[in-house]
C-alpha cells in the first residue's frame, strides 16, 4: 500500500517536471513492460543501433533478486526493426539472499516489427510484429514462468484531430506458449496458456513526459468451454525522459517510468504500482563509429 501511494503521488507531481521540450520518444522506447505493455506502430530509424539497459527497480521490494535485461535494437530499414535482449538477475542483498550470492540469466528475447504505414486503414498508422521469449538456466521460480512465448501482434494508432499531441491506439495479439523442462510458475492472473488479447488506450505527449492509459482484455477461453480464462486490466502511467542535468553528465537517454495496475481475473482482483528505469545508448557512438550527437532513440 505504501508503494501504491508513493507512485500515485509521483503521477500527481509529474506535470511540473514536464515543462522542457525534449525530442520525441520512439514508440519502441516508450514500451516499458509493467508501465506500458502495448506495442505502437513506430519503428527505430534506419541503421540506428541502440544499447538498452533496463533494471527493474520494483524487484528491490518484491523479490530477493533484481532482473536487468540487456539488449540491442537495430533499424533494419526505415520501417523494420529488430530487438535482441537477454535478462540477467542477481541477488541484491535486501532480503534473505546475500548480495551477489546468486546470479545468472533467466531468459532470452527476440522481437521484430514492420511498419505498414497507412495500410490497410487510410487514417491509421499500422504495424505487425512478433516477440519470441525462451527461458534460460534455472533461476528462482519468481523470476521466470518457465514457458516459451511466441507472440504475434497487429497494432494501429492515430492522433486526435483536435489534439495532435494525443494518440489513440488499438492492438490485437496472441500469446502461444510451450512448456519446457522447468516448472510452470505463472503470476497472479497470468493464465499460463495460449491466449488472445485485445488492447486499446491513449498516449499523451507533454515533453519530456509521456502519459499513457492502457486497457486490455486477455482470454484463453475456447468456444464451448468454461468462461474462467479471462483477465481485464487497466494501466495508467507516465514515462519521464530525465534531463541530462539530473543524470550526472551521463550520455544516452534515461527514462523513468511510474505506473498503476488494476486487474481482474481467475485469481480475483489485483492492484499494484510499478517504478522502472531504462537507459538507451547510441551503441555506434559508444564504439566510436559516430561522432555526431545521438538522436533520440
Amino acid at each position: 500500500m505504501k508503494r501504491l501511494v508513493a507512485v500515485s503521488l509521483a503521477l500527481l507531481l509529474a506535470p511540473p517536471l514536464c515543462l522542457r521540450a525534449n525530442p520525441e520518444l520512439t514508440d519502441s522506447s516508450l514500451r516499458i513492460q509493467g508501465i506500458f505493455n502495448a506495442q505502437l506502430p513506430g519503428t527505430e530509424k534506419k541503421s540506428s543501433l541502440r544499447l538498452i539497459v533496463h533494471p527493474r527497480l520494483g524487484d528491490l521490494s518484491n523479490r530477493a533478486h533484481i532482473r536487468t535485461p540487456l539488449g540491442l535494437r537495430y533499424g533494419l530499414t526505415e520501417n523494420w526493426e529488430a530487438t535482441l535482449d537477454v535478462e540477467s538477475y542477481f541477488s541484491h542483498g535486501l532480503k534473505e539472499v546475500p548480495f551477489l550470492d546468486d546470479a545468472g540469466f533467466s531468459q532470452i528475447h527476440f522481437g521484430t516489427k514492420y511498419r505498414l504505414g497507412h495500410r490497410p486503414f487510410t487514417n491509421w498508422d499500422t504495424a505487425v510484429g512478433l516477440d519470441y521469449t525462451h527461458p534460460l538456466g534455472s533461476p528462482p521460480s519468481d523470476i521466470s514462468d518457465g514457458l516459451v512465448h511466441i507472440a504475434p501482434y497487429f497494432t494501429l494508432a492515430r492522433p486526435l484531430a483536435r489534439h495532435p499531441d494525443v494518440r489513440v491506439f488499438w492492438g490485437l495479439g496472441a500469446n502461444l506458449v510451450n512448456r519446457t523442462f522447468r516448472p510452470v510458475t505463472p503470476g497472479k492472473n497470468e493464465l499460463g496458456d495460449d491466449t488472445a488479447t485485445l488492447s486499446g488506450g491513449l498516449v499523451w505527449r507533454v515533453a519530456p513526459c509521456t502519459y499513457t492509459l492502457e486497457t486490455s482484455w486477455t482470454t484463453s477461453d475456447r468456444i464451448g468451454g468454461p468462461l474462467d480464462g479471462n483477465v481485464v486490466s487497466l494501466r495508467p502511467g507516465v514515462v519521464w525522459e530525465v534531463p541530462q542535468r539530473y543524470t550526472f553528465g551521463a550520455k544516452g537517454q534515461w527514462l523513468l517510468g511510474f505506473g498503476l495496475r488494476a486487474t481482474r481475473g481467475p485469481d480475483g482482483a489485483d492492484f499494484g504500482a510499478t517504478a522502472k528505469v531504462r537507459l538507451n545508448f547510441d551503441f555506434k557512438r559508444l564504439l566510436g563509429r559516430k561522432k555526431a550527437p545521438a538522436s533520440a532513440p
